[in-house]
């Protein structure tokens, strides 16, 4: 099989930064604003959320997951469920409350500690730092559930798209990926508009948000055709496709797939 990173690599033209960039800027805001970065929710800058309200968000997120997919009638276990990007666990201990076993993957050490220490779900939370665009410390067939909001947008498309490969990989078969990432145009790689991508999307953003005293994370986007045609190279069933955009419609998509019996 192609390798579907590499796809999106040579269709969409590559990304402006490392995960190595993505992992120092996360580390930063694990030690100095950990909450705020992951919800960056105004007035809640320098340390100002309250724990209760914060993860109750995390709660009502879940819930919220849970009920959609009864509605698609796509049946789920409850034995072991994947937070991917899990920043201090927000997500992660709601979905404990509704599977047996969590793993919650980070980027960040610092987001990884925090997380350990506001932890309430004893060891049916298992957080882990993981640094590199694959998820071979997970195993192959062994997860009910892949969840991920608000953290693929934050790298770059290639190894996004190698991420949501890696989620067909560990997931049972018949289990289910919720994933979301922003779309946009594609790009030819080498070209004018590949260039300004990686300009716009990388150095110049970055320096646009530290300017605004705002987090200095980057955005980044998969077309939607080029992640449908991900998910079934990968193996996945697409289920459905909600426009969860806030004000440009058909920029934001969540996907929710099946995986296939054999991957």
């Amino acid at each position: 099989m192609a390798d579907p990173g590499a796809d999106v690599e040579r269709r969409v033209g590559g990304g402006a930064v490392s995960l190595e960039i993505v992992k120092r800027t996360f580390e930063r805001f694990g030690h100095d604003d950990p909450l705020y970065a992951v919800l960056s929710h105004p007035g809640r800058r320098h340390n100002k959320w309250d724990l209760v309200e914060f993860f109750e968000t995390g709660r009502r997120e879940i819930g919220e997951l849970l009920r959609y997919l009864e509605r698609l009638r796509v049946p789920l276990g409850h034995g072991r469920a994947l937070d991917f990007g899990a920043g201090v666990g927000r997500l992660s201990q709601a979905l404990a409350e509704h599977f047996e076993r969590v793993v919650g993957v980070d980027i960040a050490e610092s987001m990884a500690a925090k997380a350990r220490e506001l932890n309430r779900q004893g060891d049916r939370v298992d957080y882990r730092v993981n640094t590199t665009d694959d998820l071979a410390q997970l195993e192959t067939g062994s997860f009910d559930l892949v969840y991920s909001n608000i953290t693929l947008q934050h790298m770059p498309p290639e190894h996004s798209a190698r991420y949501i490969r890696e989620f067909f990989r560990v997931l049972k078969p018949g289990a289910i990926a919720v994933f979301q990432v922003p779309s946009g145009s594609p790009y030819r790689p080498g070209s004018l508009g590949a260039w300004w991508y990686a300009v716009r999307r990388g150095p110049l953003r970055r320096f646009w948000k530290k300017v605004r005293g705002k987090p200095p994370v980057e955005m980044h986007y998969i077309p939607r055709a080029e992640v449908e045609l991900l998910v079934s190279e990968s193996g996945g069933r697409l289920v459905d496709v909600v426009d969860v955009s806030h004000n440009r419609r058909g920029t934001n998509f969540r996907y929710c797939a099946v995986a296939a019996a054999s991957v």
